[in-house]
């Protein structure tokens, strides 16, 4: 544990130095505004080589190889890094994954995950615009094994409008489940006229895990019909339909539709929780929520555009150093907020890290043994830390012989740099597989930074 520390400490105080200037877009300067009325210092930019270690993990869920290290700092641009990795077949893998998983969890029940993370990995290599995708996520019809969406509203066969309005309002209306809610507008009328969209459906089973899910027509008085939060009612019979239109050309959609991407690329929403926007829970910094609602809406939400802005910006690129008291500088975004791997991001890792061949049944072990007892669980906060994984890790690791004897290459290969000369000293005497132990289990590794 003490080397462990060590690793983390001298990564933190190790120098930082960028040969070249970042763009100031809007983004930027809307938060330099920010700062100055705070009387907030950013913290300075990362290096090239946490820089590209952290967009690897952001966009295609794993450290980068040494190969791909050495092509990016013999030529370090960031943008054209950016557009690589969006182009890469591993970023609409991995944002499939992160996807499925914020949307589904990892529930083993009669409904078809894989089916709905594969449709969504061909949406995304298809370039599809988010809007697109959800209103089909809410309005699909058709059986479980052969169409993706509609394994969606299957995993939650009561009440799903609880998690349609979390996941793309970033709304909990099911605070008004029982009573109005204590904390916002929401009402139980309002919770159970939204619910009444999904009413007109039925669930059908066809054989063994494959289920159908058809729209059926609900004759009910004109005062029950189902409403939208914003008061607009159905016209037709396709209440799903129209419910989907509702949503994605409201307003609090777009909303979370950034700040979900910002709460991916930066650790933190500009609403945090992401799923509790609220009278008592306000942006914490609204200008740049609202420019980047608009920009949502004026780009027709294209997705690699969104994360194109964010990545390319200073905020992203900034150090991740912050010390006790330092809340107010990660509340504002003036430093990088540290995030624990996802299981999914840290097996992908160990496996480029240890040059070894991912296997899917070790894969899936290690995720539902990093999860343990929350596995059925509701996985909208993708960065909750976890501590479960050490023992699995170990298990892992334990047979896994060091891909190289020198030091020097193992931090690059496990940690993307080079060793400091007090960490070559501390592990001069040591083995390469237990330098490739200690190197895992460290706690620069098991995070993105």
């Amino acid at each position: 544990m003490t080397r462990c520390l060590l690793i983390l400490t001298c990564f933190l105080c190790a120098d930082t130095a960028w040969a070249g200037d970042t763009p100031v877009g809007a983004i930027d300067q809307l938060l330099r505004t920010v700062w100055h009325e705070h009387g907030l210092e950013p913290a300075p930019l990362c290096t090239d080589e946490q820089f590209l270690r952290r967009l690897s993990l952001d966009l295609i869920g794993r450290i980068p190889t040494p190969a791909e290290r050495s092509v990016f700092l013999e030529h370090p641009d960031r943008t054209a890094a950016i557009e690589r990795l969006l182009a890469s077949a591993d970023f609409c893998r991995h944002q499939a994954d992160t996807w499925t998983t914020r949307l589904f969890g990892y529930a083993d029940d009669s409904t078809d995950r894989e089916t709905l993370a594969q449709w969504l990995e061909q949406q995304l290599t298809a370039g599809r615009a988010y809007d697109q995708i959800v209103h089909e996520l809410v309005s699909s019809t058709g059986e479980s094994v052969f169409s993706g969406p509609v394994n969606f509203l299957l995993r939650y066969p009561d009440e799903p409008v609880v998690k349609v309005s979390r996941a793309f309002l970033g709304i909990r209306l099911d605070c008004a489940r029982c009573h109005d809610h204590p904390f916002d507008r929401w009402t139980q009328d309002d919770f159970r006229r939204m619910n009444r969209f999904f009413e007109a459906t039925e669930r059908q089973d066809v054989s063994p895990g494959n289920v159908r899910l058809i729209n059926v027509i609900r004759e009910v008085e004109p005062s029950e019909r189902p409403r939208f939060l914003t008061g607009a009612e159905p016209r037709t019979n396709q209440w799903r339909s129209e419910f989907g239109l509702f949503l994605i050309h409201s307003r609090p959609f777009a909303r979370n539709f950034v700040n979900r991407i910002w709460y991916d690329l930066l650790g933190r929403g500009i609403v945090h929780p992401v799923d509790d926007v609220s009278r008592d829970n306000p942006a914490a910094v609204p200008a740049v929520l609202d420019w980047l609602t608009d920009e949502a809406v004026r780009s027709q939400f294209d997705i690699r555009h969104m994360i194109r802005l964010i990545c390319g910006s200073q905020v992203y690129q900034f150090q991740s150093i912050a010390g006790l008291g330092d809340a107010p500088r990660q509340q504002l975004f003036a430093v990088r907020t540290i995030k624990p791997l996802t299981p999914e991001q840290w097996y992908a890792s160990m496996t480029v890290a240890t040059d070894r061949a991912v296997n899917p049944e070790e894969r899936d072990d290690f995720i539902r043994t990093f999860y343990g007892e929350a596995i059925d669980g509701d996985f909208s906060a993708t960065w909750e830390y976890r501590e479960t994984v050490q023992g699995l890790m170990s298990r892992l690791v334990e047979s896994v012989e060091a891909p190289t004897q020198r030091t020097e290459d193992l931090f690059i290969r496990i940690l993307g740099r080079q060793p400091t000369v007090d960490e070559l000293a501390e592990f001069a005497h040591h083995t390469a597989r237990e330098v490739s132990f200690i190197l895992l289990h460290s706690n620069e590794f098991a995070f993105n930074h």
